[in-house]
C-alpha cells in the first residue's frame, strides 16, 4: 500500500497547513489548488475553483467551514419557545431521530472536535466517571420527557448511541442508559438501533452484548488503513484491529456496519487514500463515510458543535508540529484528487453519495438517521441529549452546553443545560430546508418545496437566481420543465461551500 509518509517526500515540497485564519490570500489558497499528484488526473475541483468567478467558494474552502448544523438566525428566542415548537412538530411527525451521547473516551484524537472526556487508566475511576455521566444523560431525559411531553409517544425512528466513544464504557452502563430510553420512550418495531465505536473498543464480548439489546447498526471510525498515520492522529487502534471488528461485528449478528474515512491526512498521500477506499470495500463495509479533515474550530464557526477546547490540530502550532515532525499537509490539489479517485472507485463498487460524505452502499440503502434529519421529503425533527448535543425542528434549535462542569451544574439543579436557543426566522425557513435538502446530494423538486412552502418558488427569485449561477458554473442542472434541480458530481464536491455562501 504506497502511504509513504512526508517523511521520504522531497525536501523542497512547499508547505500547505490546513487553514488561513489571517486575511484570504488568494495566491497562496491557488498555488494550494494548483499543487497535484502527478500520478492522478488534475481535479477538476481544484480547476473550477481557480476561475475568479468561483473565489468565494475557494475563500470558504481555504478557510476550512464545515457544515453539519444549519444554524438559526434570531436569538431573542426564549427555552419555552423552543420547547413549544418542537413539541407541537413532533406531534405531527411520523418519526424523529434520538440520540443518546455519552462524553466519554478512552484518549482524544488530535483532530476531535466533539466535546469529550477521557477515562483515564484507572479502571475503578473509570466505571466511576461511567456511572456519574450515565446518570446525568437520564436525568437530563427525564427533564426532556417533563418538557417535550410528545417525545413519549412520537415513534422513534432511528436511536443512536454516540460519545464520545459509547462502546469505551462497561456493557452494564450502556444497557442501564438504554433500558431507561426503550422504557420512556416510543420505540416500536420499526426503529433501528445505532451505536457508535471505535476499533479498540469493539470486543465479541462487547459486540454480543449490544447485539442482544436489539442493536443492529454499527458505525466506527477507522480514519485510515496506515499505522504510522494513525499513531500520528494519536489513534490508538491498528489497522488488523479495525479489520478485525467488521469481522467480529458480522460474526455477532449487525446487519449494517458503517465506516469512516478521513482524507487530508498529514502525510496522507492520494494513492494512500484511494488504496484505504478500495481496502473498505473490500471489507465489504455497507457505508463508506469519506470525510475531508476539517480543522477550523467550531468555536470560529456557527454551521458546527464542538468543544470548549479546541483540538491539538485546530491549533496553528499544532499543524506546525506536525510540519516540523517531517509530515507534509497535503495541498487543495491533492486533496480533491483524493476526493474525486475515490468517488469514481466507490461509484464503479455500486456505492452512491447520499447525503455528503455518506456512500451507502445501493444494496442497503441509505442510513436511516441521515434520511430522517435532510431527505427534501422528510426533515422530522432531531432530538439530542448529553454534553453538546443538538436538537431542532423546523422552527428553532437549542445547543446543550458542551462544557462539562457548567452541563453536571445544570443537570443537578434540574435544569435542561442548554446553551443556546435560536429560532428559525419565517423568511429562513425555506432556505434552510432547501440547504438541508441539496446537503443529500439526491435532486430538490419544487413540487415537495411547494407544498411546504406555498409562497417560495424554487425554480424563481432568490433560489432561481442561485441556480442559474450554478448551472453556468457546472455545479448544478436546472431542469425546469420537471421542475427540478441536481447538483453535479463537482456540485456535490463542493457542497459544503455553496450552501455556506450562495444558498
Amino acid at each position: 500500500m504506497d502511504t509513504v509518509s512526508a517523511r521520504n517526500s522531497d525536501a523542497a515540497d512547499p508547505l500547505f497547513l490546513p487553514i488561513q485564519r489571517d486575511a484570504y490570500n488568494r495566491e497562496a489558497a491557488l498555488a494550494s489548488l494548483a499543487y497535484a499528484d502527478p500520478g492522478f488526473p488534475p481535479s477538476a475541483a481544484g480547476t473550477l475553483l481557480a476561475e475568479p468567478v468561483n473565489d468565494e467558494l475557494l475563500r470558504c474552502v481555504s478557510n476550512d467551514a464545515f457544515t453539519h448544523v444549519f444554524p438559526g438566525d434570531d436569538h431573542r428566542y426564549r427555552a419555552d419557545e423552543f420547547f413549544s415548537d418542537i413539541d407541537a412538530e413532533l406531534a405531527r411527525s411520523p418519526c424523529f431521530h434520538l440520540w443518546a451521547e455519552i462524553p466519554l473516551c478512552r484518549y482524544r484524537c488530535h483532530f476531535c472536535e466533539f466535546p469529550i472526556l477521557v477515562l483515564g487508566h484507572d479502571h475503578k475511576q473509570g466505571e466511576a466517571l461511567a456511572r456519574r455521566w450515565v446518570d446525568a444523560n437520564i436525568r437530563e431525559a427525564g427533564g426532556w420527557l417533563e418538557a417535550v411531553p410528545a417525545l413519549r409517544s412520537t415513534p422513534v425512528g432511528e436511536f443512536c448511541l454516540f460519545g464520545g466513544t459509547p462502546t469505551a464504557i462497561p456493557t452494564a452502563e450502556l444497557a442501564r442508559l438504554f433500558e431507561f430510553y426503550r422504557t420512556h420512550f416510543a420505540f416500536t418495531d420499526q426503529t433501528e438501533l445505532r451505536v457508535e465505536g471505535s476499533p479498540d473498543t469493539l470486543t465479541p464480548e462487547t459486540l454480543g452484548a449490544l447485539r442482544g439489546l436489539g442493536f443492529s447498526t454499527l458505525t466506527f471510525g477507522v480514519q485510515s488503513f496506515d499505522d504510522e498515520l494513525l499513531a500520528l492522529a494519536n489513534r490508538r487502534h491498528t489497522t488488523v484491529q479495525a479489520e478485525a471488528a467488521i469481522t467480529e461485528a458480522r460474526r455477532a449478528g449487525f446487519t449494517r456496519v458503517d465506516g469512516d474515512l478521513v482524507w487530508g491526512l498529514p502525510g496522507q498521500r492520494v494513492a494512500g487514500f484511494v488504496a484505504d477506499v478500495e481496502r473498505m470495500i473490500a471489507l465489504g463495509f455497507d457505508t463508506v463515510v469519506a470525510m475531508k479533515l476539517h480543522l477550523r474550530s467550531p468555536s470560529e464557526v456557527d454551521s458546527a458543535v464542538g468543544n470548549v477546547r479546541p483540538a491539538a490540530w485546530e491549533q496553528r502550532a499544532g499543524q506546525e508540529a506536525v510540519a516540523r515532525r517531517g509530515y507534509r499537509w497535503p495541498s487543495l490539489g491533492e486533496q480533491y484528487q483524493m476526493r474525486e479517485a475515490a468517488v469514481e472507485r466507490l461509484g464503479r463498487s455500486g456505492y452512491h453519495e447520499h447525503p455528503t460524505t455518506y456512500f451507502p452502499s445501493q444494496r442497503v440503502g441509505v442510513t436511516k438517521w441521515r434520511a430522517l434529519n435532510l431527505d427534501q421529503d422528510k426533515q422530522y425533527p432531531q432530538v439530542g441529549i448529553g454534553l453538546g448535543g443538538y436538537t431542532w425542528s423546523s422552527r428553532s434549535e437549542a445547543q446543550t452546553t458542551a462544557n462539562p462542569a457548567d452541563y453536571m451544574e445544570a443537570v443537578a439543579a434540574g435544569r435542561i443545560p442548554l446553551e443556546s436557543v435560536t429560532q428559525i426566522s419565517p423568511d429562513s425557513r425555506s432556505r434552510r430546508a432547501v440547504r438541508m435538502a441539496l446537503s443529500t446530494c439526491q435532486p430538490v423538486r419544487e413540487d415537495e418545496h411547494r407544498r411546504r412552502f406555498p409562497d417560495s418558488p424554487l425554480l424563481a427569485g432568490r433560489f432561481g437566481q442561485v441556480f442559474n449561477s450554478l448551472q453556468e458554473r457546472g455545479l448544478m442542472r436546472v431542469d425546469r420543465s420537471r421542475g427540478v434541480v441536481a447538483l453535479t458530481e463537482l456540485g456535490a464536491t463542493l457542497i459544503e461551500a455553496i450552501i455556506n455562501t450562495e444558498i
